[in-house]
């Protein structure tokens, strides 16, 4: 592949654009012969054949622990098939923000994913393990622990079904905001693979390969393994380094024919992920304002040589050239299924799964090694790094049973356990903020949950679930830096019943309402992130409640060629657990705190539609308009530069939009704090809407066609930050992406051009400033510092897919 490109690009700022005229020369030749190859789609119950629809497809959904159409369930959910990743070119599960509109990620660049569904999310950092994400992310059913990034990359997957909202009967204690389960390919009864290979512009590469097919009698296998290396649109201008991420990973699978009643399937998974480079970048610092301490010599010119500070700023400057991280990911299940008479069946899901993570971070990206400018010490002794070794491990274990689907009382019930524990080193050797600590919180769950489906007449029914789960949670923090050393260890239980409700009616064949109301929660967790002062156990943060209530419509309509879902929900979180950095005056490195804000709400309206004009065109539609908003949040952080006034009672509130500091004796006292009740919660744009055409031109007289796709997402501004930073604001913005591609009618080759973020819109997936403490103005205030971690497709880019299925 490399050797077509030889003398037919030309320069550009990450890579190199290949001439139109090479475009259409390979296209010409794929034509004439083959490359490459698409996956399957999600899923269907359906015969047709997918290159030339006569009607819209049905969707088989598994998320909710046994195989349904989307349509026929009560909930809010949609399902992205192997087919829309290949065509938006996902590289990480951050992607999907631009698919699914209710959700929201942060970055996954060298770091944890934060997941955010309708306004709703809980995990921003690192620095804070052993906590519930708030989102339950799932391969295969099986449940990824909340400090992993084993769910980060999504080669390998085959689709990825998002459940809307608190989903805590079956979801279980990570599922407050929602669930995402993640389902790859697995072992075929007749031969079957595919390939693909993707290549950009801007130097991303991609291959993937898949076989399945019976080895011997009654043992069927499946074999996929990928690799891809992606740049993200990140320049360091110091040594001129892009950051990249290689992603590389096998998963084969066994399915074992015991008896025609009883199958036994492994599956193992390696995966290692290598990041170079930092990952965010400057958007805002407090004019004239230094670095580390007012009136430094480190000015923004000399720590931010050619950098232009806005909300289009993807460059850098700093001598670190090790800042990156490693992951590597191991996965063992094994899956029993045994039918019994009647229909029912019993599964018996074992699961292992370890990630041992490095993390080195640049502190804090700037073009000095500033404490040897200051002390002229050695880099030896700090060289503007800190780093995190971590090791995630989970064990888990889920049997459950389940009745034939079409009885008149159907149901499902079981036991899920499981056992998570992290280790983590957090180390760093900044004399003026040192760190050295040890982080070890382990979480056990005992969980017995059952649903049942009532049909109390042909069209209605009545759907009833309930969930106990006894979560266990421990910790133990070894701070060996700064001095004196403290330690802290401590543990609690908790017995939680959660359940839902819902009332299903079948208004036509087609067409199906529903109303429900369900009771979720997200578990006690302890602040590990906390600076401890003495050796005294923590006090858990409380655990959060969720009532949710949701009213829905599902159908087609004229002859199937028109699907739209929509709903309406209202969610309202009790003890609302949410993390933020607490500024203050003076302090180089706030801490990070988890905390209950009270009360926080949010509710909307989604709608998806698809729409089959004809045969050879399709439109689609997907949109959510979402008012997610704290309702009571006192004591919430402040940032730098918020007017402030002194409050003279403890937790008395300052005026709205004020920062307080409580003062006794003239003298201030903790960090400042105001109140953000009725404002807006962090990265949830009011509006998110995705609209996408889909034109097929068959070629006469020839066994291929043209396909061409286009589709605009378009967001409404959010505040990034529930500190309310008024420099923290993304405006709203829209994203064109193109693509035209030849493809056979048998569906057995592909090759497509397609172009990223046509306008050439800079936006960012996540935005910080816990930076802000660096950039000071005076001794008694510090400034403002906005950093952003700009997102895959935030500067355009071309690229070229082939696929060829065997």
């Amino acid at each position: 592949m490399d050797q077509l490109f030889v003398g037919t690009m030309r320069p550009h700022r990450l890579g190199f654009i290949p001439s139109v005229s090479l475009w259409l020369t390979v296209l010409n030749a794929f034509v004439l012969g083959s490359f490459s190859a698409s996956a399957g789609d999600v899923q269907s119950s359906g015969a047709q054949n997918p290159e030339n629809p006569q009607l819209l497809e049905e969707i088989i959904i598994t998320a909710q622990k046994r195989s349904e159409r989307l349509e026929d369930i009560p909930v809010a959910a949609q399902v992205v098939s192997s087919q829309i990743l290949a065509a938006a070119n996902v590289a990480d599960l951050s992607d999907l923000n631009n698919l699914v509109p209710s959700v929201q990620f942060n970055g996954t660049i060298n770091g944890r994913v934060p997941t955010g569904i309708r306004g709703i999310s809980t995990v921003s950092s690192e620095g804070t393990v052993g906590i519930s994400s708030g989102v339950a992310v799932m391969i295969d059913g099986v449940p990824v622990p909340s400090d992993s990034f084993d769910a980060n990359n999504v080669m390998g997957i085959q689709s990825i079904e998002v459940l809307l909202g608190p989903q805590s009967t079956l979801g279980g204690r990570t599922a407050a905001a929602g669930v995402i389960n993640l389902t790859t390919r697995g072992p075929t009864d007749s031969p079957y693979g595919f390939a693909n290979s993707t290549v950009t512009t801007d130097r991303e590469y991609r291959i993937e390969g898949f076989l399945s097919g019976p080895l011997i009698n009654r043992v069927e296998g499946s074999l996929d393994a990928y690799r891809r290396t992606t740049p993200y649109p990140i320049t360091n201008l110091t040594p001129n380094q892009t950051t990249t991420q290689d992603v590389y990973g096998v998963r084969a699978k066994l399915k074992f024919a015991i008896t025609d009643a009883l199958d036994l399937t492994l599956m193992g998974h390696d995966e290692n992920t290598e990041g170079t480079g930092f990952n965010f970048t400057y958007i805002y610092i407090t004019p004239g304002n230094t670095f580390l301490f007012p009136g430094s010599p480190f000015t923004q010119a000399v720590m931010l040589p050619g950098i232009k500070l806005s909300w289009g700023n993807l460059d850098y400057t700093s001598p670190v050239t090790t800042a990156g991280s490693t992951y590597r990911d191991t996965d063992y299940s094994a899956i029993i299924n045994y039918r019994l008479p009647g229909g029912y069946t019993l599964v018996s899901t074992t699961a292992y799964t370890q990630e041992n993570q490095h993390q080195v971070q640049d502190l804090f990206a700037v073009n000095e090694y500033y404490w040897t400018v200051l002390t002229g010490t050695p880099t030896t002794v700090y060289n503007n790094t800190q780093q995190q070794i971590t090791t995630v491990s989970q064990t888990s274990e889920e049997l459950k049973t389940l009745s034939p689907a079409d009885q008149t009382v159907s149901w499902l019930s079981g036991f899920f356990y499981s056992d998570t524990t992290v280790n983590e080193h957090g180390l760093r050797t900044f004399p003026a903020a040192p760190v050295n600590n040890f982080v070890v919180p382990t979480t056990d769950t005992y969980d017995l949950y059952a649903r049942s489906t009532w049909k109390m007449a042909p069209s209605t029914s009545l759907i009833t679930g309930l969930r106990f789960n006894h979560d266990v949670i421990s910790y133990r923090i070894d701070q060996l830096a700064p001095p004196p050393a403290y330690h802290s260890a401590g543990s609690a239980a908790n017995n939680t019943l959660v359940g839902d409700i819902a009332f299903k009616q079948q208004l036509t064949g087609d067409v199906m309402s529903y109303v429900s109301y369900s009771r979720g929660y997200s578990p006690a967790a302890y602040s590990t992130s906390a600076n401890l002062t003495s050796n005294a156990s923590l006090v858990p943060v409380s655990r959060e409640n969720i009532d949710s209530f949701e009213i829905g419509l599902k159908g087609s309509y004229l002859d199937r060629s028109v699907i739209v879902n929509a709903d309406v929900f209202d969610s309202i979180y009790r003890d609302y657990q949410i993390q933020s950095y607490s500024y203050a005056p003076g302090v180089l490195s706030p801490p990070l705190t988890l905390a209950s804000a009270g009360r926080a709400q949010t509710r909307g309206l989604e709608v998806q539609a698809d729409w089959l004009v004809m045969p050879t065109t399709r439109l689609t539609f997907n949109g959510a308009y979402i008012d997610a908003k704290f309702t009571d949040y006192e004591n919430a952080p402040c940032y730098g530069t918020q007017p402030t006034v002194p409050i003279s009672k403890p937790n008395a509130q300052p005026p709205k939009g004020l920062c307080g500091q409580l003062t006794v004796a003239g003298a201030p006292q903790g960090s400042p704090y105001q109140n953000v009740s009725g404002d807006t919660m962090p990265n949830a744009p009011k509006f998110k809407g995705i609209f996408s055409i889909r034109q097929r031109v068959p070629l006469a007289n020839h066994s291929y066609q043209w396909v061409f796709e286009a589709n605009y997402i378009y967001r409404t501004s959010a505040q990034m930050l529930p500190d309310q930073n008024p420099y923290a604001i993304q405006a709203g913005f829209g994203l064109l992406n193109l693509s035209a591609a030849i493809r056979s009618n048998d569906g057995r080759y592909s090759a497509t051009l397609f172009v990223k973020n046509v306008t050439n819109h800079v936006y960012y997936t996540d935005v910080e400033d816990f930076f802000s403490g660096l950039w000071t103005g005076s001794p008694t205030h510090t400034g403002v510092a906005v950093i952003g971690e700009p997102a895959r497709d935030a500067e355009r880019y071309a690229g070229i897919r082939f696929s060829v299925k065997l």
